[in-house]
């Protein structure tokens, strides 16, 4: 049952102090124990600190010690009933995985690592994933988080966008800007076409980065498959720099990615104001009319708090003219989480927004007339707060701002997918 877990990640459910950082700042665990969320029909205090990263931990340890600590030695293991299971499962599921934890854990515990090799574990016990979570494995076999036809990966892509079948240079667009998000894809390629870079799609042989996945505690063969596939068609391509509008392909890319492949990957892998900045350091010239609007920009967890990838989003709002930049009071490594990552806008949708209602009430208290983010996942969630909100305050991606800017068109082709996006 616990063969999962590496002996470095049993070494840390053992290190937990009880300081409580992690519970001051978990952004579930304030949901939960303020009620604007509520997992189960009636619960106690006791209860709601279930749903805590310290809780989480010490609930391990002590289902470990049943099986292998002192007295079990001595005495033989006691059992760990399917209940206990179930209810570690709903508070572990319930979990963005968003890395504040392990941000301010003074014992330095990888908690990221932690919450999914627990969700593997669960999993592999028949006891997880949680709710349609478990659709999870039979929707990616269509290829992508959709269901959607691969063979209409491009149907977003305006007509007079021309791609190389080879390039140093690939976008990969992930399921969520191809078939949820097209705005964000069609603005990332009217940018690059305008500054005349050399770029390439991989159209119907893109496959799902794996994230949701493994996010969820369910790799499998078609998780390792989609990835060495994914690999083998950008390097047959030439591909020297690969550049992710989604933050959580991103962080699958550049930390899971290179595990499967079994050594470093063949390419760079960047998001799009890191490449962006990198050309203009190159020399390039972004011709930049003035956007008259405050705004604040959510940093995403996935390149955030788990890649560091902080100031160039910023550095980017920053060359826009006529943006009035503002930051809200939780950013960077301390950012709030918009409520979506970690498999949750998928398995517990009433979290997801109770959470992006809180991020957007971050943005309120700064006065921004617009969030900008560079998430699709993001984006869509913190659109849905906004809208449960009933507030007059755009979210949009920062490729999107950027591209309008340069005076880009960035209408979406009519294709079968527009009106979900």
């Amino acid at each position: 049952m616990f063969e999962r877990f590496r002996c470095t990640q049993l070494l840390e459910f053992d290190a937990c102090t009880r300081c409580n950082e992690c519970i001051e700042w978990c952004p579930v665990y304030q949901e939960i124990k303020e009620e604007k969320f509520v997992p189960w029909d009636t619960m106690c205090e006791e209860d709601k600190l279930g749903f805590s990263p310290k809780y989480r931990v010490l609930k391990m340890r002590e289902m470990l010690n049943k099986k292998y600590g002192l007295r079990a030695l001595i005495f033989g293991p006691r059992e760990i009933t399917k209940e206990e299971l179930e209810r570690y499962r709903d508070q572990t599921y319930m979990c963005t995985t968003c890395g504040t934890c392990r941000t301010v854990c003074e014992s330095r515990l990888d908690t990221v690592s932690l919450w999914e090799t627990t969700r593997e574990m669960l999993v592999g016990e028949g006891i997880g994933p949680y709710g349609k979570q478990s659709r999870f494995l039979e929707i990616l076999k269509s290829g992508n988080m959709y269901e959607a036809k691969q063979e209409e990966r491009l149907c977003w892509l305006p007509s007079d966008i021309e791609f190389k079948k080879e390039a140093e240079v690939a976008y990969f667009v992930g399921c969520t800007a191809a078939f949820r998000a097209q705005k964000v894809a069609v603005a990332s390629v009217r940018v690059l076409d305008e500054l005349g870079v050399p770029f390439t799609l991989l159209g119907e042989e893109e496959l799902c980065c794996g994230s949701v996945l493994m996010r969820s505690g369910q790799p499998s063969p078609l998780v390792e498959n989609y990835i060495m596939k994914n690999i083998e068609n950008l390097k047959k391509r030439g591909v020297k720099k690969v550049v992710f509008s989604c933050a959580g392909c991103m962080k699958t890319a550049t930390l899971d990615w290179p595990k499967y492949w079994g050594k470093e990957l063949p390419f760079e892998t960047l998001t799009f104001p890191q490449y962006i900045l990198q050309l203009v350091d190159e020399g390039y010239e972004l011709d930049i009319k003035p956007v008259r609007k405050k705004v604040t920009y959510h940093d995403p967890c996935h390149t955030g708090r788990h890649l560091g990838i902080y100031e160039p989003p910023r550095r980017l709002i920053q060359m826009i003219p006529g943006l009035e930049f503002v930051e809200m009071e939780r950013t960077r490594e301390l950012q709030r989480c918009c409520g979506a990552g970690g498999a949750v806008k998928a398995g517990i949708p009433q979290l997801a927004l109770a959470m992006s209602k809180r991020r957007v009430e971050d943005a309120i208290e700064v006065d921004a007339e617009m969030l900008i983010s560079t998430c699709p996942f993001c984006r869509r969630n913190l659109r849905d707060g906004i809208k449960e909100m009933g507030i007059d305050m755009e979210m949009e991606d920062l490729m999107v701002i950027l591209a309008e800017a340069m005076g880009l068109n960035t209408e979406v082709p009519e294709n079968p997918y527009l009106y979900k996006s």
